[in-house]
């Protein structure tokens, strides 16, 4: 035998990883199917979120309220009015408070509180709890007008509902608005007005301003009122 056989009979035919790694072929395959499965989700979300927007309904758009002169046989001259569109003298049924909406009911038909007065302390930085306090006071109790005869013509005890701003409102909310309301001491429903006739001339006397209800003082930012507020004023009879 010759040389050159013994050579090649001695070299040993290659595997197929080594003829693969000798090619620069390391073997490793990425999978697909993570891929593939990624994909369908992002397809699949794709739909279910054109669908949403096309296919659901548009918002129904809050309906402005309307007055009715003649109130049916509920007594409501109109349904849940905004607070802010409030005026002096209305009698409200399933009031809560300042700024949840309630109806507007007829004064000789039952009612929870009438709005004895809204009104804004003038812009500007804030006055400090004293002279908030003691002009909301002034506005909902010494200035206060309301009708001596209907006061003393009520078989149960009266109070009003004074809210005022507080100094974290007034600078948070832009909040400058003093509320009065007339209730029942012991939340009962009240009938007729307790405001003077516009129409009648003849003016109060000043003893009969505020005509000795109770005020109750009703600090707007409850979760603040710790914070620099003052204990609500003892009013004298």
């Amino acid at each position: 035998m010759s040389e050159s056989e013994l050579r090649d009979s001695s070299e040993q035919p290659l595997s197929r990883r080594a003829r693969r790694a000798a090619r620069g072929d390391t073997g490793k395959r990425l999978n697909a199917i993570p891929f593939l499965i990624a994909a369908v989700v992002v397809v699949v979300l794709t739909i279910v979120l054109l669908w949403w927007f096309l296919m659901r309904e548009p918002a129904a758009e809050e309906e402005p309220w309307a007055w009715n002169d003649e109130p049916g046989l509920d007594g409501l001259h109109a349904h849940q009015v905004p607070s802010e569109d409030w005026e002096t003298g209305w009698c409200l049924r399933d009031y809560e408070d300042e700024t949840t909406p309630a109806d507007v009911a007829d004064c000789d038909r039952g009612y929870d509180a009438q709005v004895l007065l809204r009104r804004n302390i003038s812009d500007g930085p804030y006055p400090g709890d004293e002279t908030v306090i003691d002009t909301a006071h002034q506005w909902c109790h010494d200035e206060l007008e309301l009708d001596s005869a209907a006061v003393d013509s009520a078989d149960y005890e009266l109070q009003i509902q004074l809210w005022h701003p507080t100094e974290s409102t007034w600078r948070r909310d832009y909040d400058r608005m003093v509320s009065c309301f007339l209730t029942r001491a012991d939340g009962g429903q009240l009938t007729g007005s307790f405001l003077p006739d516009p129409e009648d001339d003849e003016t109060p006397s000043p003893d009969d301003e505020g005509a000795g209800v109770e005020v109750v003082e009703e600090p707007r930012d409850t979760e603040d009122s710790d914070e620099g507020e003052e204990e609500p004023a003892e009013e004298s009879d």
